[in-house]
């Protein structure tokens, strides 16, 4: 057996060995770089390889090599524009990227640099759109009963609304509450909340607004959890709503954020029942649009929104705060069973409304018939003399609907609107042409010779009005746009024609 190696002989003490640091050179600039032959594309190939088949063909025969050179020549054009279509699409980019728009693009400085009048031009279109409406006269229910269902569940307390969806909805609710009776003052409202399967009364069908708020305020009491119900929620609704007489209308504004519904039966025979009633459904989605959702309100006759931001979901919710058009004349039959099927039409009729004497606080304190409560204050029954707390409501004894001269009178503006104003452009402003606003006098700016007509002309197409006038049509006097806004959307007449 031969002696065995020391291992210090197989073990290389690195003097020798090549280091990484040779193959580096201080300066490159003598390397020289030679760029890799691009490969040729998948449709030249073919386009060489079928001509060059073409020219062995033409060697033997002529005819062949003309067919094989026409094949070619079409082989080569697909490839052509197979490769221009695959460009072209990939240039436009994806579906969901076409709808994409750059809002900053149109915001453009002036002549000065500034952006104020541009943004001042925005803010104007805004206010100018609010202010238009339809004014057409239409048939309205003005003595509406409204139920507002809220979703409660788990869902709501997602973060894709600052600072979550929970706290947006109870602050927007509560600011729909107020404009809903500031603009609607003989109307009802109740409010129901859906959580863990089952829906609860928050709010009872009543016309005070401290009550509807303070509803809507407590937090802790409506801390959301579990999953919602649309069925049993429209069921609760619906039993406060099912009893009203004909001319009163039937409303329920439902306000989701949960994509499911936990229901105890078929959500389609609730529906078919709402439309039996004659119950509108509208839904404004915190998420996405659910065909169930859309299908209620499709078969109500109400209106389905999906909100895409806080903005949009103030402006969706309060979009419903005005009356809607009441629906032609609805030819029903009768149930099975008749001995004649006849068409039966739901017309409207004279109301009978009551003007109550309302009670000083000092008064001798009685028992209310509303709530059974000993109080000072309080409004009379003419017909029956019933004490009642709030009004407008129904006299819980006759039956009667009570309410006040004002409420009444302050109703009217959703059949007889304001009529939209014209904007007034600078050919249309003579020389006996009012030089301050009739509602507010203040003074309307003078004409600028720098703009350019293209710049009118863009104001005219948004709406607006180069020479910041508005016109009322009836009494020709003019106004600025901020009276222009605050008489359409708040005081309701006109000044000039009162």
């Amino acid at each position: 057996m031969p002696p065995r190696v020391a291992d210090d002989e197989y073990v290389d003490d690195g003097a020798d060995a090549y280091d990484a640091e040779d193959f580096l050179d201080d300066d490159d600039s003598g390397d020289e770089y030679r760029a890799a032959p691009s490969l040729p594309r998948l449709g030249t190939l073919r386009a060489g390889q079928a001509a060059r088949s073409s020219a062995a063909s033409a060697a033997t025969n002529g005819k062949s090599a003309t067919g094989a050179a026409r094949s070619s020549s079409s082989a080569a054009g697909k490839g052509k524009a197979a490769a221009s279509a695959k460009s072209k699409s990939k240039d436009q980019g994806y579906s969901w990227e076409a709808t994409y728009k750059r809002s900053w693009d149109a915001v453009a400085e002036d002549d000065s640099g500034s952006l104020e009048s541009a943004v001042r031009q925005m803010i104007e279109g805004s206010k100018r759109r609010r202010t238009l409406k339809d004014v057409a006269p239409v048939q309205r229910g003005i003595i509406r009963h409204l139920a507002l269902l809220i979703d409660l569940s788990a869902s709501m307390l997602e973060k894709d609304m600052r600072p979550n969806r929970f706290d947006v909805t109870l602050q927007y609710a509560r600011e729909f509450v107020n404009e809903y009776f500031d603009q609607n003052p003989i109307g009802q409202l109740s409010v129901i909340g859906t959580r863990e399967g089952i829906a609860e009364r928050l709010a009872m069908m009543g016309g005070n607004t401290v009550d509807h708020t303070a509803s809507l305020s407590n937090k802790r009491r409506l801390e959301p959890r579990g999953e919602p119900s649309l069925q049993n929620a429209l069921e609760m609704a619906r039993s406060s709503l099912v009893h009203l007489p004909a001319s009163n209308s039937r409303e329920i504004l439902a306000i989701f954020g949960s994509l499911t519904t936990c229901d105890p039966g078929n959500i389609h025979d609730t529906i078919n029942t709402l439309v039996k009633d004659n119950i509108r459904v509208s839904v404004v989605h915190l998420a996405a649009e659910v065909k169930v959702f859309k299908d209620v309100c499709t078969r109500t006759g109400g209106v389905f929104s999906v909100a895409l931001n806080e903005g949009h979901f103030h402006d969706a919710l309060f979009d419903l705060v005005p009356p809607p058009a009441v629906d032609g004349p609805r030819k029903g039959k009768r149930r099975a069973g008749a001995e004649e099927e006849e068409e039966v039409q739901n017309g409207v009729d004279l109301l009978q409304m009551a003007f109550p004497l309302r009670l000083p606080a000092h008064a001798a304190p009685t028992l209310c018939a509303c709530h059974s409560r000993s109080r000072g204050s309080g409004y009379l029954c003419p017909r029956c003399g019933v004490k009642v707390c709030d009004v407008p409501t129904d006299c819980p004894v006759c039956g009667i609907t009570i309410v006040m001269s004002t409420h009444l009178a302050r109703s009217y503006h959703h059949l007889f609107p304001v009529p939209n104003w014209k904007a007034v452009a600078w050919e249309a402003v003579g020389d006996r042409a009012e030089d301050a606003c009739f509602s507010c006098n203040l003074r309307f700016p003078k004409k600028d010779d720098n703009r350019t007509p293209a710049a009118n002309k863009a104001l005219e197409d948004a709406g607006l009005s180069p020479s910041s006038r508005y016109r009322c049509t009836r009494c020709n006097h003019d106004f600025c746009l901020e009276c222009d806004a605050f008489v359409h959307e708040q005081l309701h007449v006109c000044p000039g024609c009162c």
